[in-house]
């Protein structure tokens, strides 16, 4: 089963003016209108706004979620009209406190999205309704371990996993009848390293206001300019992640993995955007070389979205598989995992041909 993911910086910006003259693709440019505001959204926020938010674990009822909510769904169903089934998911922390809320937002009515479908030309606002046919809501760990067993890697044996997201760090021991609930444990996420390095920075800078969202994209690229100049983050980032796996990680895990626990299986997975970082890989392998496998699978970054995905395919079934959707609203990134429909054989053709050209 193809899978296409579509991932979003998990930010908005007020801004009531159309924004004009912008030729990238849909998901660079979406601008939203909601109780007579605009709001810049992603990738736009980031670029054209000048302090893009998010709530750290908002609740569904939040205006920065529905508006993510609704960007994935606008881009889920290309800007389409029509039924989609949706699954989606929350950290364990705040899961059972947020699903009906959920719930409510999804299924109750129609989700009516207003957006600016002309940046180029001067504006022009456009409407899509969506009729969210099914919803399920998942716990995050939950969502990951079902992309490890029904997904490309297909392990349907015994493992461990830990989810590290931004604002929560998820762990469990799976097992065929189902996840052992005492191993199930959610501590603070990559934020932690973030804000101790932002407040060891601004100990010695003036970072001219720069929030929590947007040192965490400098975080990620490992630099930053400050007064005109560039600076490396990779020995500070380093660090900090060095710090946050010693004194939130390590100790989680010792405290809900036993000995008993490792004598039934031999791998961990590493899943997230946080197994993105080798420099905290590298401590799960350094702890665990003598006992377990540490594995960040391809694309560990959006197995939630993927788990749930694989969710909403089977309540679609193979004849409305393009209906399904699973919707990732992190704290960092907003994931959209959707069907993608195999290539014409001679498309396909066709691209090797010019691949051979331009060689």
């Amino acid at each position: 089963m193809a899978t296409k993911f579509l991932s979003i910086p998990s930010v908005i910006e007020r801004h009531d003016k159309p924004l004009m003259q912008l030729t990238s693709s849909l998901e660079k440019r979406i601008q939203l209108f909601e109780g007579g505001s605009g709001f810049l959204v992603g990738e736009l926020a980031l670029s054209q706004g000048h302090a893009p938010y998010r709530n750290i674990n908002s609740s569904p009822a939040d205006l920065d979620y529905q508006l993510l909510a609704k960007t994935g769904l606008l881009l889920a169903s290309g800007a389409k009209s029509g039924e989609l089934v949706v699954t989606t998911g929350f950290p364990s922390a705040v899961y059972e406190l947020f699903k009906q809320q959920a719930e409510k937002f999804f299924a109750v009515r129609d989700v009516i999205t207003e957006y600016n479908s002309d940046t180029l030309n001067g504006g022009g606002r456009s409407r899509v309704q969506l009729t969210i046919s099914h919803l399920e809501v998942m716990s995050e760990i939950m969502g990951c371990i079902t992309a490890v067993r029904k997904g490309p890697l297909a392990d349907d044996g015994n493992f461990f996993i830990v989810s590290l997201g931004y604002g929560t760090c998820e762990t469990a021991l799976s097992t065929a009848e189902g996840p052992i609930a005492r191993t199930c444990v959610s501590v603070p996420g990559l934020r932690h390293a973030v804000n101790t390095l932002y407040d060891e920075l601004t100990a010695s800078y003036y970072l001219s206001m720069k929030n929590e969202h947007m040192i965490n994209q400098s975080f990620q690229r490992g630099d930053m300019v400050i007064g005109r100049k560039r600076m490396s983050l990779l020995g500070a980032r380093s660090t900090h992640l060095a710090s946050y796996y010693n004194e939130i990680v390590s100790p989680a895990m010792r405290k809900a993995f036993t000995d008993t626990d490792f004598e039934k299986t031999n791998r961990l997975y590493l899943v997230g955007g946080g197994a993105r970082y080798p420099e905290l890989v590298a401590h799960f392998k350094q702890e665990f070389n003598e006992v377990l496998d540490v594995i960040v699978p391809e694309g560990a970054e959006n197995f939630a979205a993927l788990g749930y995905y694989l969710r909403s395919a089977l309540w679609c079934g193979p004849n409305h598989i393009e209906r399904a959707v699973g919707l990732d609203i992190g704290n960092a990134y907003t994931v959209i995992s959707t069907y993608e429909a195999d290539k014409p054989v001679n498309q396909q053709v066709e691209a090797q041909s010019l691949v051979f050209m331009e060689e």
